[in-house]
C-alpha cells in the first residue's frame, strides 16, 4: 500500500511538472531569487547614492543605468509580490503597515535631510543648507510604500479583485502622464509639494503615488499567480525568451530615438514619470532579473549565501541606514570643505562597499544584542515615538519654510552647484 501511495505521488508530480501552473498554491515558502534581486538592487542603490553625492566619473553612467532599470520600481514590484506571501491580509494589517512605513519614511527625512542641513545652516549661515533642509518633505520611497498599503487596504475593504487593482494602477499611471503634460503646477510650493505625493509636479516629487503604484499592483497581481508555479524552469525560460529580448529592443529604440511627449530616456524626469510603455519594459527586465537569479541559485543547488538572505530580509533597514549615512556625511563635508569636494573623492565604489558592510554589521549587532526598532515598540511608547516624529516634522517645516528663498528639488540638482 505504501509503495502504491508513493507511486501515485510521483505520478502526480510528473503530471504537474508538465505544466507551468497548478490550480493550487504549490510554490510557497521563501523565494531565493527575490533575495538575490533585492541584494543586487540594494548595492546598486548604495552605489548610485554615493556617485550622486560624492563623485562623477566614467562609471557613473553605468551605475545610473542599472539604478534606473533595477531600482525603486522593482523594489515596489517585489513588495507587491511579498504582500501575497504574507500571512497577514486583513485591511487592518495593511493600515498598520501603511502608517508604519509613512512614519519610517518621515523618520528618514528627518535624519538625512532636516537635521544635518539645519546644523550646517546654524554653523555656516549658508542659505543653500536651509533650502536643503526643506527636503524633509521629500516623497521618500518608504512614504510611497505607505500610501500603497493604505490604498490596498481600501481595495481589500471594497473586495476588489487583483486584476481590478492592476487596472487601477495602469489608469493612475496614464492619468499622471496626462496631467503632467497639460497641468500647470501651483505657484505655492507647499501645495505643489503636497500634490507631488500623488502626481508629478515641479516640487520634490521623485516617487509620485500615481506613477509607481502600477508596479505594486502588478506585483500584487502576479504574486497570486506566482504561488501557483509548479515548474519554475519552464516559467523562467519563457521569461528569458520573450521578456528580456523585448525589453532590450524597446529600450534600445527608446534611448536612441525621441518619443513624442515622452521624457528623455534615463533622465530624472523619466524616473519620476515612468509612463506606461517604460513601466512595462521595466517590469519585463525585473522578471528577467528574477529568472537569472533563479538559475544562479539552482546552479548553487539552493545553497543561498547568508549575506543574500540577510539583505533580502532586511531590505528597509539597508535602505534607511545607507541613505542616512550617505547624506549626513555629504552635508558634513559640504559644510566643512565646500562644494568642490565631490570631484576629489577617489574610489567611490570602495566607499559604497564600506557603507554596505557598515549597514550589515549594524543590522546584525542590533538584531543580536540591542533589539531596537520602532516597529517592535509596544504602546504607549510606540504611539509616543510615532507622534514625536510627526510633531518634529511640523515644527521643522514651520521653522524652515519662511527662511527658504530657493526651493531644493531634483529639478535643480538639489542646489549642489549653487
Amino acid at each position: 500500500m505504501e509503495n502504491k501511495g508513493l507511486e501515485s505521488k510521483q505520478k502526480n508530480a510528473k503530471i504537474a511538472n508538465k505544466y507551468i501552473f497548478s490550480k493550487e498554491n504549490v510554490n510557497m515558502g521563501r523565494q531565493p531569487e527575490f533575495d538575490y534581486l533585492k541584494t543586487f538592487i540594494i548595492f546598486v542603490m548604495i552605489l548610485q547614492h554615493v556617485y550622486e553625492n560624492y563623485s562623477r566619473d566614467y562609471f557613473s553612467d553605468i551605475i545610473d543605468f542599472w539604478g534606473f532599470i533595477l531600482g525603486a520600481d522593482v523594489f515596489m514590484m517585489l513588495m507587491g509580490i511579498g504582500m501575497k506571501y504574507s500571512r497577514h491580509h486583513e485591511p487592518s494589517n495593511y493600515i498598520s503597515r501603511g502608517i508604519l512605513l509613512l512614519t519610517k519614511g518621515q523618520y528618514v527625512n528627518l535624519l538625512k535631510s532636516a537635521l544635518p542641513n539645519l546644523i550646517a545652516w546654524w554653523t555656516t549661515g549658508k542659505k543653500k543648507f536651509i533650502s536643503r533642509a526643506l527636503l524633509i518633505l521629500n516623497t521618500d520611497i518608504l512614504i510611497f510604500a505607505g500610501f500603497s498599503f493604505l490604498f490596498l487596504a481600501l481595495m481589500k475593504k471594497k473586495k476588489k479583485s487583483d486584476i481590478f487593482i492592476l487596472n487601477i494602477g495602469i489608469i493612475m499611471n496614464l492619468v499622471n502622464f496626462i496631467l503632467y503634460n497639460i497641468m500647470k503646477p501651483p505657484k505655492n510650493f507647499l501645495l505643489s509639494q503636497f500634490l507631488g505625493y500623488f502626481i508629478l509636479t515641479d516640487a520634490e516629487t521623485y516617487f509620485p503615488f500615481f506613477t509607481y503604484f502600477v508596479f505594486v499592483a502588478f506585483g500584487y497581481w502576479i504574486g497570486e499567480i506566482y504561488k501557483k508555479i509548479s515548474n519554475k524552469d519552464k516559467f523562467y525560460n519563457l521569461i528569458l525568451i520573450f521578456c528580456l529580448p523585448t525589453a532590450t529592443i524597446y529600450y534600445y529604440f527608446r534611448s536612441h530615438y525621441n518619443f513624442p511627449l515622452f521624457p528623455e530616456c534615463f533622465s530624472d524626469e523619466h524616473y519620476a514619470l515612468n509612463p506606461g510603455p517604460d513601466a512595462i519594459a521595466t517590469i519585463m527586465i525585473a522578471l528577467s532579473g528574477l529568472a537569472v537569479f533563479y538559475k544562479i541559485d539552482k546552479m548553487l543547488k539552493g545553497k543561498t549565501p547568508y549575506f543574500i538572505t540577510h539583505s533580502g530580509k532586511n531590505l528597509n533597514q539597508y535602505y534607511m541606514l545607507s541613505y542616512i549615512i550617505t547624506l549626513q556625511m555629504n552635508t558634513f563635508l559640504r559644510a566643512t570643505r565646500g562644494e568642490d569636494f565631490p570631484s576629489k573623492m577617489n574610489y567611490p565604489t570602495l566607499f559604497a562597499l564600506m557603507i554596505f558592510v557598515l549597514c550589515k554589521i549594524s543590522i546584525y549587532m542590533n538584531d543580536k544584542y540591542i533589539h531596537f526598532t520602532i516597529t517592535d515598540l509596544e504602546n504607549p511608547m510606540r504611539s509616543f515615538i510615532f507622534a514625536l516624529i510627526w510633531i518634529l516634522t511640523i515644527i521643522s517645516v514651520i521653522y524652515i519654510y519662511p527662511r527658504v528663498e530657493v526651493y531644493t528639488t531634483f529639478w535643480n540638482g538639489y542646489l549642489y552647484e549653487a
